[in-house]
This record gives C-alpha cells, structure tokens and sequence, in this order.
C-alpha cells in the first residue's frame, strides 16, 4: 500500500474547475430545456444560462477545490494520507 501525502492544490484545483465546467454545461443544458418548453429559446434568461451556470460551476469548484485540497494537505500531514494500492 502506497499513500497519498499531498495534493498539489493549484494543479488539482485547475483539474477540477475543468471538470466543473463541463458538468455546468450539462445543468445549464438542462436547464435550458425545461425553461425553453416554458418561455421559449430565445428569451433573455435562457441564454444566460448557458453562458453563467459553466462559468459559475467553474470557479465554485476551483474554489472549493483549494479549500478540500488545503485541508486534506494538513489532515495528512498529522495522521497520514489515504492509502491506495498500484498496480504493479
């Protein structure tokens, strides 16, 4: 077994901040459609949607990311890091 001691927080926070951006994408998707059925494509907010709710994912999840990689860095340090095992 092999532990995970740290996490480089920015590199980590990048990483996710991606990740969240693709799943605002997906709300803002879904959003889209249930608001479209209701007030139509091309009203004002609908649009908006499309452009805030990734935008928003995005830096929420960096954020949060630096936030639980910072302290998961100081849990680890005192108790030691999750361990994993490799595959050889």
């Amino acid at each position: 077994m092999q532990q995970i001691k740290s996490f480089g927080v920015l590199q980590s926070a990048k990483v996710m901040s991606l990740v969240y951006a693709i799943l605002g994408i997906l709300v803002a998707v879904g959003f889209v459609l249930t608001r479209a059925m209701h007030r139509g494509i091309h009203h004002p907010r609908v649009l908006a949607l499309l452009i805030f709710v990734p935008i928003l994912y995005a830096i929420l999840g960096f954020v949060l990311t630096v936030v639980v990689c910072g302290i998961y860095n100081w849990a680890a340090r005192r108790m030691g890091g999750i361990e994993i095992e490799l595959a050889p």
